[in-house]
């Protein structure tokens, strides 16, 4: 039996190509922005465009520069470059990969959305696993763990013996710092919501523990940074596992 990712079921859903088009066509009508960037840049990053055509048969996007008259005047760094897509609609968001395209002509740029579209939804729900493109880190009284994953509520990470005495559950410890990745959050107070024997693939005791900590009250602004963080990185997992497959699959 496959075990399927309960990420998906809640935050991931791949948009099937009529609704794709439906998407694309009415975020031209309403001249929505489109956000692009590549991997290794963050958010704050990204170039913003103005999407004003779609046609649905050649499955491309054509879009200007937003800005000032000085953004317009040379090509995007971005342009022959593989690039990260997403666009704000209807309460979701929309996401892909394609390479951008300029024409010296009409001074605008396009895109051909030929792989998978999708969708996310249900933020608080994710849960990001830590792996090769993702690192996160928790600070708790200057002693720093690796974590194995991070969600908006919480992370968790694993300690020995002798340190899961110093992590009691039900404790709360205050000014805690969270990274992931280059980005760092402050974390004002976090709760030891539980500790239970780690154990290896066997099933056999390691005789270390996983600690699984919950975030307190944190500010809205961090909350939403957070957000922002894991989604990003959350998108970035997602095609780089899409690319692999199709690389396995001799796509």
């Amino acid at each position: 039996m496959t075990i399927k990712d309960a990420n998906k079921k809640h935050y991931f859903s791949i948009v099937e190509p009529t609704e794709v088009s439906s998407v694309f066509e009415n975020c031209a009508k309403e001249a929505l922005t489109i956000y692009l960037w590549c991997q290794g840049q963050k958010e704050d990053q990204l170039e913003e465009f103005e999407l004003y055509e779609y046609v649905s048969d050649q499955n491309t996007i054509s879009m200007k520069v937003k800005g000032g008259f000085l953004s317009k005047l040379g090509k995007s760094k971005l342009t022959d470059k593989e690039v990260y897509l997403k666009i704000n609609y209807n309460k979701f968001q929309y996401f892909s990969y394609s390479t951008l395209k300029y024409d010296s002509e009409t001074k605008n740029y396009s895109l051909k959305v030929n792989n998978d579209v999708y969708r996310s939804q249900q933020r608080s729900n994710y849960r990001l696993n830590a792996g090769p493109f993702v690192a996160v880190q928790f600070k708790i009284n200057d002693k720093v763990y690796d974590g194995h994953d991070i969600s908006a509520g919480g992370t968790s990470f694993t300690v020995t013996e002798e340190e899961v005495k110093d992590l009691p559950e039900g404790t709360i410890f205050d000014d805690c710092m969270l990274r992931l990745n280059r980005d760092k959050f402050s974390i004002p107070q976090a709760k030891i919501a539980k500790t239970w024997p780690d154990k290896d693939r066997d099933g056999e005791l390691t005789g270390n523990f996983k600690v699984g900590v919950a975030f307190i009250d944190v500010p809205k602004h961090t909350e939403e940074e957070l957000f922002k963080s894991i989604n990003g990185e959350a998108r970035a997992e997602e095609i780089r596992k899409n690319l692999k497959s199709k690389k396995a699959a001799g796509q």
